[in-house]
């Protein structure tokens, strides 16, 4: 056997690990990071809109439920719409996935998408209230524009899964006719 010396500096050995066991640099974690951001804005952003738009209507059809101080809150309101989406995801989606496992496999598809639909419509409800609740210049009296935007958000939701947006099984298999 032939012994070969090494620096004591050189530790890099790139050729006898896999580049998964190598630990990630400061700007690869920051590029990460903003490549999820940028997914997540992508996912939020439009889904947002359309629910801000049921909000305002909301507001404007049931002028005594919610008193808005200008136009401020509305970009008060965007700007508050993607943390408050987080936040209420991050309260329902670990019980979703609680509810599911629960049932396990005797879950029938009818069942299954009346417990999403159900957790949709609280997830949506949270985000209704917590933009009420926290964004400046607005004056909650009532939580009927939060139940609209969430009933809104469920049946927008559903006639987009009948429409076709949300389906992958039927994506991968050609349709006969």
């Amino acid at each position: 056997m032939d012994k070969r010396s090494v620096p004591a500096d050189d530790t890099n050995d790139m050729g006898d690990t896999d580049a998964g066991d190598e630990p990630m640099t400061s700007g690869e974690k920051l590029l990460a990071r903003a490549a999820l951001g940028g997914v997540l804005s992508f996912a939020v952003v439009p889904v947002g809109l359309v629910l801000l738009l049921i909000l305002l209507v909301t507001a404007a059809l049931f002028p005594r439920a919610v008193e808005l101080e200008g136009t401020a809150p509305v970009f008060w309101a965007l700007l508050l719409l993607a943390p408050c989406s987080a936040i209420a995801m991050a309260v329902t989606m670990p019980v979703r996935h609680l509810v599911r496992a629960a049932f396990g496999l005797s879950l029938s598809p009818a069942i299954g998408n009346a417990v999403d639909a159900a957790f949709s419509w609280v997830t949506y409800f949270l985000v209704g209230l917590m933009l009420f609740a926290w964004t400046p210049g607005v004056d909650a009296h009532s939580m009927t524009p939060a139940v609209a935007v969430a009933t809104a958000g469920v049946a927008l939701g559903l006639l987009a899964e009948r429409l076709g947006f949300g389906r992958d099984k039927d994506a991968a298999e050609p349709r006969t006719q």
